[in-house]
């Protein structure tokens, strides 16, 4: 989901993020090095959940993710990729 500056619903893409447990924090990418966001527009988005479990496994962001309970969400709607069963 793309806002535009006035917080309206222009565009919905369907993509996928990693989030902690509670989905209030984004892993995302930036210059310095990976950071937990708490904005939604910083996460870092994969085209498919493959792209996001392979990233996820790098040895340096399984370091940064570390014991951090993380999950995986579409970014359209916010729903998780995998239900906890």
């Amino acid at each position: 989901m793309i806002l535009d500056m006035n917080g309206n619903l222009t565009t919905t893409v369907h993509k996928v993020c990693i989030s902690n447990f509670t989905k209030d924090r984004f892993l995302s990418v930036s210059i310095t090095g990976l950071r937990w966001t708490d904005n939604f527009n910083f996460a870092s988005c994969f085209d498919s959940k493959q792209e996001a479990l392979e990233f996820a496994e790098r040895p340096y962001v399984h370091e940064f993710i570390d014991d951090v309970l993380e999950q995986y969400i579409w970014t359209d709607t916010r729903e998780l990729v995998y239900e906890n069963n």
